[in-house]
């Protein structure tokens, strides 16, 4: 037992001091940086958060960045360099997540290694607000030194609508490689809510404001496959998704919709119906005129009544209008301003029967008043 013990302890201290002498042999050889030792070059690694290459700016720009910002390094002295301030510097832009420097005194250079955020798409408000919405829902205000070509999204939209249902639908369409470019814009309209337009063509793909994206995408790509080929690209000036397992387009050369089912096909077809004829505008209601009112016989004097009925006695009483007279024909109503109404013409008195004689042959004597 106390052998083992022994060559144990042994291994352990030989170990140990060939760890130090190796540790004191990397110091002694590695290359110092000395007074004399200049900055040759300058080298730039940009890394991604979802990987790929970069989006805002290359290596070449980032030093011009920083000299712009009044960090020079080519040609200066290695140990008069402040890397932790090239690292501040670098971080003050809000397109990068994490930045490091240091110096490679093998090569005489500077290292500068960057993890750049990831933007997913431009966010341009009514009120004339931009910026970036990044992964994880961060924002990026838009700046002409550093841009990135990316989808728009605009209209009535907010922050709180950019980095909600307009996310939501943005990581959708990246989770599918069939839509990683397929739309080029994105627009928040207050009534069909949103509304996706194709980076080729003009139709109108309406999404409405329900979240089941996927399954709206997923009837976009079945309508894409089967009806465009048939129709063309810019056949339909909109396609609607937002109705349950239905899709409601609206060809440009029809003035009815079309609806489809799930797999593309037409489930109705309104035939357009013709515009009904304009209805003839009524004629002016035309009211019979009134008729004239018979004028108040003037009563004459009883004594020419009488002189009358002794020269005819037996005069019979004129007969009465029959009903038809006493019913003018209609005539249409006239305007009283250009046809001022004349004054209905007075009609004769009929003259008054005579009394009965009180003795045959011998007419009644007038009576007295």
């Amino acid at each position: 037992m106390k052998n083992r013990a022994f060559v144990r302890n042994l291994l352990l201290l030989l170990l140990s001091v060939a760890l130090i002498g190796g540790i004191a042999y990397l110091l002694i050889r590695s290359p110092r940086v000395t007074s004399t030792d200049r900055c040759e070059a300058v080298t730039v690694e940009v890394k991604t958060e979802a990987g790929g290459e970069p989006l805002f700016l290359t290596g070449d720009r980032i030093t011009d960045e920083l000299a712009r910002r009044g960090i020079q390094l080519r040609g200066k002295r290695l140990d008069s360099i402040d890397l932790r301030k090239i690292e501040r510097t670098l971080l003050s832009m809000p397109i990068y997540k994490r930045a490091e420097a240091f110096i490679a005194p093998s090569s005489s250079s500077v290292q500068i290694r960057l993890t750049e955020k990831h933007p997913l798409y431009i966010v341009q408000e009514a009120s004339g607000k931009s910026y970036y919405v990044t992964q994880g829902k961060g924002t990026i205000t838009v700046n002409p030194t550093f841009a990135a070509y990316l989808p728009i999204v605009s209209g009535a939209v907010d922050l709180k609508m950019a980095t909600g249902p307009v996310y939501d639908l943005m990581t959708a369409l990246r989770e599918d490689p069939y839509f990683t470019d397929y739309f080029g814009q994105v627009y928040v309209d207050e009534t069909d809510g949103i509304v996706l337009i194709p980076r080729i063509g003009t139709t109108r793909v309406i999404m409405g404001r329900e979240s089941n994206w996927s399954e709206k995408l997923r009837k976009w790509r079945i309508f894409a496959e089967s009806v465009l080929p048939k129709r063309g690209m810019n056949a339909f000036s909109y396609v609607n998704l937002d109705y349950g397992t239905q899709i409601i387009a609206r060809s440009r050369y029809a003035p009815e919709g079309e609806t489809f089912d799930e797999e593309g096909e037409v489930v109705t077809a309104p035939t357009p119906e013709p515009a009904p004829a304009p209805a003839p505008k009524p004629a002016p209601a035309v009211s019979a005129a009134p008729a004239p009112k018979k004028p108040a016989a003037t009563e004459k004097p009883r004594e020419k009544a009488k002189e009358a009925s002794k020269d005819k006695p037996k005069d019979k009483p004129a007969s009465k209008p029959s009903d038809k007279a006493k019913t003018d024909k209609k005539e249409p109503k006239k305007d009283p301003k250009k046809d001022p109404k004349k004054p209905a013409p007075q009609q004769a008195p009929t003259p008054k029967k005579p009394n009965k004689p009180t003795e045959k042959g011998k007419p009644n004597k007038p009576q007295k008043k």
